[in-house]
This record gives C-alpha cells, sequence and structure tokens, in this order.
C-alpha cells in the first residue's frame, strides 16, 4: 500500500534577491546599532516603556556626556521617539523593525530559559 503524502502549501511568497540586497543595508545599519552594548541595554529599557534621561543615566552607569552620545545615534537611526516635558526628555522605542529585534534577543538572552 502507498503512502500519499500530501503537497505543502506554498506558503507566503519568498522574497526575491533583489528586494533582500534593497534591505540588507538598512538591516545591517539596524545591526550596527545594537550592537553597542549601551545602546542594546538602553533600547532593551525603552522596550519596557518610556524612560527619562535621568532614569536611563543609572542603569546604563554612562555619563551624561556619553549617554546623551548614545541616545544621538539611536534618534538618527531613527530608534527612537523623543518627547519632552518641561525640561525632561523621554524617550520610547519607535515603532518598527527593531522592536521585534529586541524581542528575538530579550527571549533568548533574558527570557526566563536564558
Amino acid at each position: 500500500m502507498a503512502i500519499s503524502i500530501p503537497p505543502t502549501s506554498p506558503g507566503p511568497p519568498q522574497p526575491s534577491v533583489e528586494d533582500m540586497a534593497r534591505h540588507a543595508g538598512e538591516a545591517a545599519a539596524l545591526l550596527k546599532a545594537l550592537a553597542h552594548p549601551a545602546r542594546l541595554l538602553v533600547l532593551c529599557q525603552l522596550v519596557q516603556g518610556e524612560r527619562s534621561v535621568g532614569e536611563l543615566q543609572p542603569i546604563t552607569g554612562l555619563s551624561m556626556s556619553a549617554l546623551s552620545q548614545h541616545l544621538a545615534v539611536l534618534r538618527e537611526m531613527e530608534l527612537v521617539t523623543t518627547r519632552r516635558q518641561s525640561q525632561t526628555i523621554n524617550y520610547s522605542l519607535a515603532d518598527g523593525p527593531a522592536a521585534s529585534v529586541l524581542d528575538a534577543l530579550y527571549a533568548a538572552y533574558c527570557g526566563s530559559g536564558a
């Protein structure tokens, strides 16, 4: 008796090599921004919610000057958004692919099985 294997569904369409090449630079820039431990720590904190510079500074252990430089990189890359409240600047994680990458990193390195 022969066993019949049903054909697999094609699933979602696969991106072309041209599409992947077009996005490779963006992905590399995101990974470069995430590659510094201080920036990664800042972004991991922002996954949990909005934080002020004053809240981020003791968590990172960076000087205010160094933290400001890292936050400038994250702003330039559009990975964070800011909201001014009086003289306080609050940072939030921007919508986009960084959130998905950070979720995966959190699950791999900070989750219960890590």
